[in-house]
């Protein structure tokens, strides 16, 4: 199993964040910003047994489905998704949210993914470029939104 963590500190409140990524607004504006992904079901919540449906263009012609399933949440503090179908062998995605340095006034968005991939270990190569700039774009996105500037802390993949 392999780890990509890419974490960004944001000077809001740690609850306002968490409700941007609760409201539907946070779904839709992380979803807008990437290219080649159609929503075919969108989440209602980010509470567990929540269920999200989009095709992704891997290539221009070939377009795959990819379903998650909310299996895990805690009210300002984290929630979690599963790959249920898609591309990868396991794909669980951990949003956590923590308190800042500063613990009132800012905070820290750590996206956490456990995940394995066919062709291990060649895929690694490709896949953590994809991974870095996709959650730098939405990190960015979510700091617009805000109006804010994210400052990255952290970016591993192990």
């Amino acid at each position: 199993m392999n780890t990509f963590i890419y974490r960004s500190s944001f000077p809001i409140k740690k609850e306002v964040l968490f409700q941007f990524h609760e409201d539907p607004i946070g779904f839709e504006t992380l979803v807008a910003g990437a290219n080649g992904i159609e929503i075919v079901k969108a989440p209602r919540s980010i509470h567990a047994g929540e269920e999200v449906v989009l095709k992704i263009s891997i290539l221009p012609f070939w377009k795959l489905t990819w379903i998650a399933k909310h299996i895990a949440y805690s009210k300002n503090d984290f929630f979690q998704d599963n790959q249920e179908k898609g591309p990868f062998r396991k794909f669980q995605h951990t949003h956590r949210f923590l308190d800042g340095l500063d613990g009132i006034n800012s905070c820290i968005l750590s996206d956490e993914i456990q995940i394995d991939y066919y062709l291990w270990p060649i895929s690694r190569f490709f896949l953590f470029p994809i991974l870095y700039f996709m959650f730098r774009k939405r990190h960015a996105l979510t700091a617009k939104h805000f109006g804010v500037k994210a400052q990255l802390i952290l970016c591993r993949y192990s």
